[in-house]
């Protein structure tokens, strides 16, 4: 559907454009692709899940975070783990699944950008790697406690909205089901 309304979208701009027509209330396109979120579990980590929500907002004007205050299909959950065990995700399609937020984390590394991090997961983006700078959220714990930075740059937001301009809110995420099958192969 966010494909079939990104493909609408551009061919009457350029339509438009063509003819002359004014724009200016074309030009703001088709309405976000909504990702409902609640944060009932979230606990010590609400404020810091509210910035993150609120940053990933700004960066990715195709989609947006809306917060409810009843169970949604995306959950944002303060767990207390098995040592060793961080933050993580479990993702049920695009912008769907469970956040689980480590509270010991917290402790370690600034929690918007625990849940920045998290979220960006949620939206189809993989973990970097060891080699990865802190300028990417995504390099999430690699890039060290002393890293504080909790906005995604210019090539995660791109690939974010790459990802929803193809796909829409619920689809398979191909990284992260190639992650579970290779755990049920181990």
């Amino acid at each position: 559907m966010a494909r079939a309304l990104n493909l609408l979208s551009t061919a009457v701009l350029t339509c438009s454009a063509l003819l002359g027509v004014n724009t200016s209330a074309v030009a703001a396109g088709p309405a976000p692709e909504e990702i409902p979120i609640d944060l009932l579990l979230a606990g010590s980590y609400t404020a810091a899940a509210r910035e993150a929500i609120a940053i990933w907002n700004r960066a990715v004007p195709t989609i947006k975070f809306v917060e409810q205050d009843t169970p949604a299909t995306l959950r944002v959950k303060e767990c207390k783990t098995a040592k060793g065990v961080r933050s993580h995700v479990y993702i049920n399609g695009a912008g769907r699944g469970w956040v689980y937020l480590e509270v010991d984390d917290a402790k370690e590394f600034k929690p918007s950008r625990i849940v920045v991090h998290e979220l960006g997961h949620i939206l189809s983006l993989p973990d970097l790697g060891t080699v990865s700078a802190c300028s990417k959220v995504m390099s999430g714990s690699w890039a060290g406690s002393e890293c504080v930075n909790d906005q995604p740059d210019a090539s995660e937001i791109t690939s974010v909205g790459n990802f929803f301009a193809a796909n829409d809110v619920g689809d398979r995420v191909p990284w992260w089901e190639a992650k579970v099958a290779a755990r049920k192969d181990s």
